[in-house]
């Protein structure tokens, strides 16, 4: 780690980073969280900087993507958009000089800046000749809304889906699943799709679409969309009330949601991509064809229709990206269910129990989740639990590859890496999850004391894990007299002396406690 420059700084702000109070510096170098209490430093090389974007819902923070062994660092700081502008000029000048190529236009009025080329992926499908889009429409938003980890609005959550187009020659078919796909016959083989989507999308090498992008493709629906999607003339992009001007619903490590009125006047959701993943067509290739053909007792997994050619933008008007549509789902985040139900301790047992026995069924499919968390986990209106963001999720024929991203710090066990990826991976956050429900029906307060309406986690972080000894949060849980909390808190000591993988922890143990 360099040494501080103090006469290179570009920006720094009183900050927070996983509870603990510091200062955040950004250099020419690269950023440095410096803790008031005189603790480590934390450091990130320019170089290493791939993006910055602002996420939560209740409390937002600044995130920080980087190219390192844990990816993503989130800070709560006071003037997120500013620090947004001055990460994302900051890596893109850095980029600009190391590789001589200009990779970052002047940020927009508004004080929002672009991601670097560095985080923006390459890999869309040509675009049939059609209309162009023209004009740049008018912006009538003043800053980006916030960017949770594929959570939630309030009251509509959009998660992956029943498909409701017709069949087309670019994704999978499920004709267990949706009454309108009309195609019968068996789907060619995953490797050889893929080596055909390979080949359609290598000619594009321009930079990934930003958020921005698609906010202006949404208003022009009728010459942004692939006509292969569906009744495009007749869909209606539907705005997002709590963000005014905007339709963006929820965004996250990949990609953004927005909400669709279809010509059945039925909701469905998109999903854009917004980041590069180096096997992403095959992947969710994979994911939607294993999912259709294994849906049996496993519909809390909502199942979704990939798209290779979806959506073009006004910097991209001759290539399609590709998108999945999904059902839209009325309900909210684990969090925000916790804090509507908080005096209720009989119903957040039962979700906390119907949750482990649905993660028993998923791993019995060979399914894993990989990013099980409180902005992953949905409650619907009626009550049942809809897993989401499925960017992390192993199946069987995914077997001796690595993960595509390492699940959400504060649910995740500090062993795991790349190579932790089976239908078993989602034990520890199964402990982490049960634990935390258990324990705030049984003392609500625990909920204010330990939460503190933050959107990304329950009660015990990360910091918790990598010292249980010293750790307030989990003392008094150890110290509550339930002997199921008791149990699971010797579990959790247990489990951390093992590997990421250690069976003595499953969704079933826990739901018999």
């Amino acid at each position: 780690m360099p040494k501080i420059d103090h006469s290179s700084y570009i920006k720094g702000s009183a900050a927070s980073y996983n509870g603990v109070r510091g200062n955040l510096l950004l250099s020419a170098d690269g950023i440095w969280f410096v803790p008031d209490d005189g603790g480590a430093e934390l450091y990130l090389p320019i170089e290493k900087i791939m993006d910055a974007n602002i996420e939560g819902v209740v409390r937002k923070k600044i995130s920080i993507m980087t190219n390192g062994s844990n990816g993503r660092y989130l800070f709560s700081v006071a003037d997120k958009d500013e620090w947004k502008a001055a990460i994302s000029l900051a890596a893109g000048i850095y980029r600009r000089i190391a590789t001589g190529t200009s990779v970052l236009k002047t940020p927009p009025s508004n004080g929002q800046s672009k991601s670097p080329a560095a985080a923006v992926p390459s890999q869309p499908a040509a675009a049939p000749a059609q209309q162009q889009p023209s004009g740049n429409p008018t912006q009538k938003r003043k800053k980006q809304p916030a960017s949770p980890k594929q959570p939630t609005p309030q009251k509509t959550v959009s998660s992956p889906p029943v498909p409701k187009t017709p069949s087309q020659t670019q994704s999978p078919t499920r004709p267990n699943i949706t009454q309108s796909t009309t195609q019968t016959s068996p789907v060619a083989a995953p490797a050889q799709m893929a080596a055909t989507r390979t080949s359609a999308i290598s000619s594009y090498t321009g930079p990934w679409p930003s958020g921005q992008d698609y906010e202006q493709s949404f208003q022009t629906l009728k010459v942004s969309m692939n006509p292969s999607l569906g009744s495009i003339d007749k869909w209606e992009a539907v705005k997002n009330p709590k963000t005014p001007g905007w339709y963006v619903y929820a965004s996250g490590n990949y990609g953004s949601i927005y909400k669709i009125k279809g010509d059945d006047n039925k909701f469905f959701a998109l999903k854009c991509f917004t980041r590069k993943s180096s096997n992403l067509n095959e992947r969710y290739f994979q994911i939607s064809d294993y999912l259709s053909r294994n849906s049996k007792g496993l519909d809390f997994l909502a199942h979704f229709q990939y798209f290779e050619q979806g959506i073009r933008t006004r910097k991209s008007q001759n290539f399609y990206f590709p998108v999945l549509r999904m059902e839209w789902i009325e309900g909210v985040t684990l969090n925000k269910f916790i804090d509507d139900n908080i005096s209720n301790p009989k119903i957040l047992k039962k979700i906390s129990v119907n949750l482990m026995n649905e993660i028993d069924r998923m791993q019995n499919a060979g399914i894993g989740h990989g990013d099980l968390a409180g902005d992953n986990i949905i409650v619907t209106s009626t009550g049942s639990v809809k897993l989401v963001d499925y960017d992390g999720m192993f199946i069987p024929s995914f077997k001796g590859q690595k993960s595509a991203e390492m699940g959400h710090a504060d649910f995740q066990h500090l062993g795991r890496t790349a190579d932790t990826f089976t239908n078993k991976l989602d034990n520890f956050s199964a402990l982490v999850i049960h634990l935390a429900l258990s324990a705030i029906s049984e003392k609500p307060e625990l909920w204010d004391k330990y939460n503190g309406g933050d959107p990304d986690c329950l009660i015990l972080r990360k910091k918790d894990f990598m010292n249980l000894d010293i750790s307030q949060a989990f003392k008094d849980l150890k110290s509550m007299r339930s002997r199921k909390i008791k149990k699971m808190c010797s579990l959790l000591e247990e489990y951390l002396k093992h590997g990421p993988l250690w069976d003595g922890v499953t969704p079933a143990v826990l739901a018999s406690l």
